[in-house]
């Protein structure tokens, strides 16, 4: 798919760890503002990040203990910084109609229904990126792309789309009748096996939260719900590790 231009753009946003940093870098580093390095930090990746901004011409700023510990404060969320804060010019979004407009694959699209905790969304672009995805649909309220998100995808949110929406249900309607696209959401009740779906054709996954699931009218506006099977006592699967697997499967079966 073709760089998508932005459309929607937040205010600044600080991403956190080296990692994250050099995949920034290594990746679209226009988005960066300044990157922000406790003084004392040394190791192989702050020298990479030190050269790979050097020369893109990007600010620097080492800052004392007590100064970076108070940024660590005000934006790291309690996450584990490394002693590098990155700030983002702004976190940029698209729109639905973009992400259909320049594809040569079968459209995977994956949206999130309640899920807000961070590491779980971060972990489900992640997983979503691997498996090739288009974007990843978050919901306008509640989910954000925060430090912790970023850190949890491992880079992935630097490089997979994220669409934002008001009203999941619209968008499955949209999806369906606009793009052709099968919604099919993940239920632990549901009668059907995830493994014995159809997912051959273009398809969006739909993952509620641990706590309450799909909420009643995405679930009624779903073209199929399934559910992976259990084989143990375990009652349910942390949402992450659910759309990993069936993201997977829907990999599977494009390819064999």
């Amino acid at each position: 798919m073709n760089h998508i231009t932005s459309t929607t753009e937040t205010d600044s946003l600080y991403v956190v760890g080296r990692r994250a940093a050099l995949e920034l870098l290594e990746g679209d580093a226009r988005r960066i503002e300044k990157i922000y390095i406790a003084h004392g930090t040394h190791g192989d990746t702050i020298d990479r990040i030190r050269i790979q901004a050097k020369q893109q011409k990007l600010a620097v700023g080492e800052l004392d203990r007590k100064k970076f510990a108070d940024l660590e404060r005000r934006y790291a969320k309690g996450e584990n910084t490394q002693g590098v804060i990155v700030l983002l010019t702004g976190v940029r979004y698209y729109e639905l109609d973009e992400i259909f407009a320049d594809t040569a694959t079968v459209p995977l699209l994956i949206a999130l229904d309640g899920i807000e905790d961070p590491h779980n969304i971060g972990a489900i672009i992640r997983s979503a990126e691997a498996a090739g995805a288009l974007c990843v649909l978050m919901p306008q309220r509640g989910a954000v792309l925060t430090p912790a998100v970023f850190r949890a995808s491992a880079g992935a949110a630097f490089n997979l789309p994220v669409v934002k929406y008001n009203n999941l249900p619209e968008i499955i309607f949209r999806l369906r009748e606009e793009f052709e696209v099968r919604c099919i959401g993940l239920a632990g009740e549901a009668g059907e096996s995830i493994y014995e779906a159809d997912l051959s054709g273009p398809v969006c996954l739909i993952v509620g939260s641990e706590e309450t699931g799909l909420h009643h009218l995405t679930r009624k506006r779903c073209d199929l719900l399934v559910r992976i099977p259990m084989a143990g006592k375990t009652a349910s699967l942390n949402a992450s590790v659910a759309s990993a697997i069936a993201l997977f499967e829907v990999k599977r079966q494009r390819t064999t």
